[in-house]
């Protein structure tokens, strides 16, 4: 299905949703220029003294609320989604300051850290859509901010196991799955892809109805309605199929180039409810289908995935659509990886208040959309989505005078895309970046399309700064 879609759905759009028509302004602005200059440093991305200080002004006040940040976000992929299957991938990442404790004000809006008790760290929780056939991203539905109290009670003193879920953290997985469930309601079906962590009972029984599903990566085995354990019952399965697939090289892994040949096995079965909960009104089991994907061979860190899937699966191609699904999640790291060290550098930001470096996050979410619909569209063949939902008509007419300059003497160095695509500018833009445009070099990485795209703004700015010196 070809889906109608406008290029303002995908810009920032803050008229009616802050207080003030100032305010609103200087939000469209920054937003502009974030995506235009993917960096942390406020200093970097305005263009004078006085628009540093409007933008800090802006992160600093205290009526620019991060809830109605995020609800300009979620509103513009609500109206992309009717009749649509979408993929929300939700995971956490967390921010830390501390490099930066000397400098940072206590008090606003900072916690405890996973690997320390410093409070100067927050954490994220987005929900990324992405349309589930050509896997375009199209949006966030919402996004949790959230830290953790400095002086929070440890889980034995909370008696934690026996805590109702919407006491602990690990209801932000519910919480996410529950608003995106209202910003996605014109969708046809929605599924939600998550890890190990969102492998939580109660989720389970209040996430999925008529038209949501859950795809989540088994943490342990279960105990089932027909006393067997969850991995048992799914190890017992005959196998489905056989696929083969090529595993990239990652050295922080230890994991090298290889060619995985991967077992299938799935089985619908009844999940029982844990006993720490079973006085509270969950169901007492719950149906859901187990996938298995196993690597077959002696290799080092096999991939071996337990899926547990709300979707019916009724054979081999259903149960490897799943598999498939799943992988998206790569995407969602890719956000975290932007976010960070070589992308826009959030953890190397010199703003004071935490409060402003949580609305800067939500704010450099929106604008890093544009980098990884360029990144998926140089591997799809039909070239991603049309080139006026990524870019607007400055950048586009910009785009095509480099084009022409970048352009190699070889075939093989020039941009053979179709204009009309997002993978022609990608290609464009990644040659700004550094990418010497071979195919055979691999396609160009997220980080160098972050570094073509500040360059890209910096060519623009400069062809700006050229028409007004002529005009005066």
């Amino acid at each position: 299905m070809i889906h109608e879609t406008n290029q303002k759905y995908f810009v920032p759009d803050f008229k009616g949703t802050l207080p003030d028509h100032r305010l609103e302004v200087r939000a469209q602005k920054l937003a502009r220029q974030l995506s235009q200059t993917p960096c942390s440093s406020i200093r970097k991305l305005s263009n004078n003294t006085a628009e540093h200080k409007a933008n800090l002004r802006f992160l600093n006040n205290e009526r620019v609320e991060e809830e109605a940040l995020i609800k300009e976000i979620s509103a513009r992929v609500g109206q992309l989604v009717t009749d649509r299957h979408v993929l929300v991938v939700t995971d956490t990442c967390e921010v830390n300051m501390s490099s930066h404790k000397g400098r940072l004000k206590p008090g606003s809006g900072l916690g405890r850290s996973d690997k320390s008790d410093t409070a100067h760290c927050f954490k994220l929780h987005p929900g990324m859509v992405l349309d589930s056939g050509d896997l375009n991203p199209l949006g966030f539905s919402w996004i949790k901010v959230f830290h953790r109290e400095e002086e929070k009670p440890d889980r034995k003193t909370r008696n934690y196991k026996k805590q109702a879920i919407e006491e602990k953290e690990s209801y932000k997985w519910i919480e996410v799955a529950q608003k995106s469930k209202e910003v996605l309601s014109e969708a046809a079906t929605v599924t939600f892809i998550e890890d190990r962590e969102g492998d939580i009972y109660e989720q389970f029984a209040l996430t999925p109805d008529q038209k949501s599903h859950l795809i989540i990566r088994s943490r342990t085995t279960r105990k089932l309605a027909n006393g067997n354990s969850l991995y048992a019952e799914v190890e017992s399965a005959e196998v489905a199929g056989v696929y083969t697939i090529q595993v990239p090289t990652d050295k922080r892994k230890n994991q090298y180039r290889r060619d995985a040949t991967i077992e299938l096995r799935y089985t619908s079965c009844e999940i029982k409810c844990p006993a720490n909960i079973g006085n509270k009104g969950y169901p007492p089991s719950i149906k859901v289908t187990c996938v298995w994907a196993k690597e077959t061979g002696n290799v080092p860190n096999p991939i071996s995935w337990r899926l547990l899937a709300t979707h019916s699966i009724e054979n081999f191609e259903q149960a490897l659509q799943v598999v498939y699904w799943y992988t998206v999640r790569w995407y969602i790291e890719q956000v975290f990886r932007l976010l960070k060290k070589q992308g826009f550098g959030i953890e190397e930001s010199e703003l004071e208040s935490g409060w402003a470096l949580r609305k800067l996050v939500i704010m450099q979410l929106s604008a890093l959309l544009k980098i990884l619909q360029m990144n998926i569209a140089y591997s799809q063949p039909e070239g991603g989505q049309p080139i006026n939902e990524v870019f607007d008509a400055e950048q586009i007419e910009v785009l095509q005078k480099l084009d022409k300059k970048l352009q190699g003497n070889t075939q093989k160095l020039k941009n053979n895309n179709d204009p009309q695509t997002t993978k022609w500018a990608t290609w464009v833009v990644a040659r700004l970046g550094g990418w010497k445009g071979y195919d055979s070099q691999g396609p160009p990485g997220v980080i160098v399309l972050k570094r073509g795209l500040e360059r890209l703004g910096y060519i623009i700015e400069g062809i700006r700064l050229e028409k007004d010196v002529g005009t005066q």
